[in-house]
């Protein structure tokens, strides 16, 4: 996958670090630093991993796998403002302890 950033190709980039006053050394002839840099003429290239591509859907399936139960969370809601809910401190203990055994 590769995208432009800041719509900057190398070429633009060496000419503003060069008269930033940095140095920009051209790679060798016929070494892979030159292919890169021709590949890359078009603009700049990012690259990212399958690890991040994966975590990338994940991130988008979160939202749509849960789906929210309205009706629960105001019927919640009210018993938590009106002080009739009383939670179960031993099944919260109980389930953050499995949850914590999944990792």
């Amino acid at each position: 996958m590769a995208m432009e950033i800041n719509g900057l190709n190398s070429n633009q980039t060496n000419a503003n670090k060069a008269r930033g006053g940095q140095n920009v050394a051209a790679p060798k002839p016929g070494s892979a630093a030159e292919a890169t840099a021709n590949a890359k003429s078009g603009g700049d290239t990012v690259q990212i991993s399958a690890q991040g591509q994966m975590l990338n859907r994940i991130q988008s399936q979160v939202g749509k796998e849960a789906p929210i139960n309205r009706e629960k969370v105001e019927a919640l809601k009210s018993a938590i403002a009106n002080g009739s809910y009383k939670p179960d401190a031993q099944a919260i203990a109980k389930r953050m302890i499995e949850s914590d055994q999944l990792f």
